[in-house]
């Protein structure tokens, strides 16, 4: 998996970036586009190792502290959706544009 366009873009393009990878609605150019394509596994990446991690913590929490482990499985019910969202957008990017 390579970025190169994701890291020539300035900060702002980065920004356009995000938005066209997160939002369904937005416009871009072929540019932008492009590294939103190429920033989607790394996206998709991410979200699996805190949804793992946050396993991890609400498994350890279970048997000792409630309060946190209902923390973690509310931020885990956010971040499988955040992922699930993330894996749509990311087969969307690859579509063929009509």
């Amino acid at each position: 998996m390579k970025l190169d366009v994701y890291r020539s873009c300035n900060w702002r393009e980065k920004r356009q970036v995000l938005e066209a990878f997160w939002s369904s609605r937005v416009e871009s150019t072929g540019r932008i586009h492009e590294a939103a394509v190429q920033y989607a596994p790394y996206a998709v990446a991410s979200l699996v190792i805190v949804a793992l991690e946050l396993v991890v913590v609400f498994i350890a929490a279970l048997s000792r502290v409630a309060v946190v482990s209902w923390i973690a499985l509310v931020v885990e019910a956010v971040v499988i959706a955040s992922l699930w969202w993330a894996v749509l957008r990311s087969r969307a990017l690859k579509q063929p544009v009509a």
